[in-house]
């Protein structure tokens, strides 16, 4: 016979889970203020842990991490204009996009205050929360999208006019 204390266990364990059906079934949609917060917060990621160049006027980042389960990689990369706005691009190489060579996943324009100067680019997808695990503090991680930080290709640094960014922090995401 069950108590009533189990019998209420039950009740809302089952409930939980029925409401994070829910949420699997029909996830949140962003609104463009938790895109835009999403770009500032994934620029900084990268501005701070990329490997960073300069071709003059221009200075750019660039962050890869390879996609577990394929050879593919899920790479951002971020452009500063010399009127201070920035681009963002994540994009996948590898994977379901090998064939067509690289998929957009987001194209983001803001200016220097992270306001959008254009309408951006996305597409919902499961790459945005493993991103949001990269964000996330440590301890608060269950990502199991991402594998190991990829390394950013040298021909990028050897185009023409390019030149390392003395300024540029070049950590490595551990």
């Amino acid at each position: 016979m069950f108590s009533g204390v189990e019998f209420q266990r039950l009740i809302s364990e089952w409930r939980y889970r029925l409401d994070r059906i829910k949420v699997i079934l029909n996830p949140p949609i962003w609104e463009e203020k938790d895109w835009r917060e999403f770009c500032l917060l994934l620029t900084s990621l990268v501005q701070k842990h990329g490997v960073s160049w300069i071709v003059d006027p221009n200075i750019y980042w660039d962050l890869r991490w390879q996609i577990r389960g394929t050879e593919g990689e899920l790479i951002c990369q971020v452009e500063q204009h010399t009127d201070q706005h920035l681009t963002l691009i994540v994009a996948q190489s590898g994977g379901f996009a090998e064939s067509i060579g690289t998929y957009t996943w987001l194209w983001a324009e803001f200016d220097a205050e992270g306001h959008f100067t254009k309408d951006p680019y996305w597409v919902e997808g499961t790459w945005k929360e493993a991103l949001m695990m990269l964000i996330l503090p440590y301890h608060h991680r269950a990502g199991f999208y991402l594998g190991n930080q990829a390394t950013t290709p040298q021909d990028f640094l050897l185009q023409e006019g390019a030149r390392p960014n003395p300024n540029a922090q070049q950590l490595r995401l551990e």
